[in-house]
Order: structure tokens, then C-alpha cells, then sequence
């Protein structure tokens, strides 16, 4: 049992380098640790708060431009020669409504059964019952709405379709606009977060209509309905952390009035790369502390321990008779100088008892 405990025996070195350390890391590591906390919440409601500002201003931009070709469609429904739903009355504002909107290239009516009746291009008419924008309308929506490839362009391209109603509040038939996405492909893709910041919009099945790196979209209208971002919980709330594609982001979502979904993320790396630059800082100084504690523990520790071991090998030396020893440290005026003269004393006392004893024989 003696020995079982004598390993575990602290010496004064040990003894000094605990409590250096405890003195030095202890205040050290809790003023790190509090004010690391105070520098994440705060980066993190900065992150949180640039996140939502980007956010804001793509919904406003892709709000207005819809906006805009809400109210001109609406402005048009409203026109007697266009509630007559004659092709003859109906084709000359269709043509100059079509060239104000220059990224419209085609405005065309539809009567209730699916029956084209005008367009401004000039085409052959075509049959639209079955359509998706179409059949929103007719069901009641007060506007339909259908992301779709352009037939000529091959690109992403929206259909906005709006009632035609009588003076009788009666549905007559339906305007539609078939558009270019490009001004809001613009506003996505223009959209910047650092490096790694992007903005992505997708339509009301999850199909892309853009997106802020053209490298993640393989086709037109991809399918993103498996994208880790729209299972997410409280994205919609505030910014949430998450991983895709094997990488940490921290993103935003909003359902846009179109029934569209905005998402708006950046690499977790790049917007945390001041908290991250701080922590490794942080290690630093703690490893290069922790050094310098242990040069000064064993510096200290041998400025202690040295003369207590020389003390102690001359107490030895005195216990086994050999009295004619030199005796340093005398002089210090501290504990260790207080132990070597008591020893020196001792030896004197024992010089003093053998002579004594020599005499008795």
C-alpha cells in the first residue's frame, strides 16, 4: 500500500506548475470563454442581420417587378374594347401593351372553354384550356401563374394569367403574358454575400427559376424539392445553420406572395471567419502560456528543490556520522536558509554529544 501511494506523491515541482498554471489558465480561460461568447452572439445577429437585409432587398426587387406587371395586366382587363373579347378590339392592345414591356414577348385572351382569341404577335391561335395558369383563373385564383421553358429562348419564363370580368363582375375570359425571367434571373444572380453568398428562387413546385451560382444548376427548372434548405426547421423564422452538400451553411427562407420560395445562405467558414480566426488565436496563446508556465515551473522548481536537495544529502550524511560536512545556504535569509542553519546547529549538537560520550569512556 506504501508503494501504491508513493507514486502518486507530488513534488515541489509538481506542486509549483499545478498552481501556476491554476493562477495563470483558470482567469485566463474564463476570460476567453466569456468573451468569446459575447463575440459569437454578436457576429452571429450580424451574420443574422446581413442575411435578412439581403434577403429584403431580392423580395423587393422580384415584389416590384411582379407588381408591375400585375397592375398593367389589371389595367388592361379593364379596357371595353378587351371585356368585349373580340380579337378585332382586343389585338391592337394587346400589340402595344406586349412592346411597353419589352421583356413580355407574348399577351394573348382566352375565352372560358380554352378557345384563344387574341394575341399580339400575330401567331396562329391555340388552344390554352389545359393550361396551368389557365385553369388557376378559371377555378377562382385572382391570378395564375406557370414557370415554364421558353419555346425559343429555352430559358426559364414565366406566364402571369389575370380574369377579364364584365360589368357584371362575370368572368369573360383571361389575359395572359407570357415573359422573360431575365430581370429577375438578374436580381438573384447579382445577389452577393462575401464569396460564398448566393441567393436561389424557385417556383411553386421547387423547380428553379434561378439560381446565385450557375454551377449548382444542371438543367433549366431543376427539381430542388430534395434540397436540404426546405426541410429545415425555423429556416423560415430566422437564419438556421445546416449542411449541404457535405458543407456547414447558414441560410434564410421566405415564401414570396407569387407562391415562390427565396433562400438566401452563405458558407458557415466564410461568415464565421472572424470567430474562427479568434478561437484559433485564442489556442495559440493558451499553448504558448501553457509553455511559459512550465519554463517558469522548472525554473522555479529547480531554484527549490536544488538546495533542498543538497540539505538533504547532508542531513544524511549527519545521521550515518559523518560530521565534517560543509554546510551552504546558511547565509539565505529565507526558509531554506532558516533549514540550513537548523541543520547546521543539529550537526554542531551532535559533535557536542559524541565528545560528551567519548569522555564518559
Amino acid at each position: 500500500m506504501h508503494l501504491m501511494n508513493s507514486k502518486f506523491n507530488l513534488n515541489i515541482f509538481h506542486k509549483v506548475l499545478i498552481t501556476l498554471l491554476a493562477v495563470t489558465l483558470i482567469p485566463l480561460c474564463t476570460l476567453w470563454y466569456m468573451s468569446n461568447r459575447a463575440a459569437q452572439r454578436e457576429l452571429t445577429e450580424n451574420v443574422s442581420t446581413n442575411l435578412v437585409s439581403t434577403m429584403n432587398t431580392v423580395a423587393t426587387g422580384i415584389n416590384a417587378w411582379d407588381d408591375t406587371n400585375l397592375r398593367a395586366m389589371t389595367q388592361t382587363t379593364r379596357l371595353k374594347d378587351m371585356i368585349s373579347m373580340k380579337a378585332e378590339l382586343q389585338n391592337p392592345i394587346l400589340a402595344t401593351t406586349g412592346a411597353t414591356y419589352e421583356w413580355s414577348y407574348l399577351m394573348f385572351t382566352i375565352l372560358p372553354d380554352g378557345t384563344n382569341v387574341g394575341r399580339n404577335d400575330g401567331g396562329a391561335l391555340t388552344p390554352y384550356g389545359d393550361r396551368g395558369y389557365f385553369q388557376q383563373v378559371i377555378k377562382g385564383q385572382p391570378v395564375g401563374r406557370q414557370v415554364v421553358i421558353g419555346k425559343t429562348s429555352g430559358k426559364p419564363a414565366l406566364i402571369l394569367a389575370t380574369p377579364i370580368r364584365n360589368a357584371d363582375a362575370s368572368l369573360v375570359g383571361v389575359l395572359a403574358m407570357s415573359m422573360y425571367l431575365t430581370d429577375i434571373s438578374k436580381i438573384v444572380t447579382d445577389t452577393r454575400i462575401g464569396d460564398t453568398g448566393r441567393a436561389i428562387l424557385l417556383d411553386a413546385s421547387h423547380k428553379v427559376i434561378a439560381h446565385g451560382d450557375a454551377s449548382k444548376v444542371r438543367t433549366a427548372l431543376q427539381d430542388f424539392k430534395a434540397y436540404p434548405a426546405l426541410t429545415v426547421t425555423g429556416i423560415a423564422d430566422a437564419p438556421t445553420v445546416y449542411t449541404t452538400e457535405d458543407r456547414k451553411v447558414i441560410g434564410f427562407m421566405r415564401k414570396l406572395p407569387q407562391g415562390w420560395t427565396l433562400l438566401i445562405e452563405q458558407d458557415y467558414d466564410e461568415a464565421f471567419a472572424t470567430m474562427n480566426k479568434m478561437e484559433r488565436e485564442a489556442r495559440i496563446l493558451i499553448a504558448v502560456t501553457m509553455a511559459l508556465v512550465i519554463g517558469v515551473a522548472i525554473f522555479l522548481g529547480k531554484a527549490l528543490t536544488s538546495p533542498i536537495n543538497e540539505l538533504t544529502a547532508i542531513a544524511r550524511q549527519l545521521s550515518n556520522g559523518e560530521l565534517q560536512v560543509n554546510i551552504p545556504q546558511t547565509a539565505r535569509g529565507d526558509e531554506i536558509g532558516s533549514l540550513a542553519r537548523a541543520i547546521d546547529r543539529l550537526g554542531v549538537s551532535i559533535q557536542l554529544a559524541m565528545d560528551r560520550l567519548r569522555k564518559k569512556v
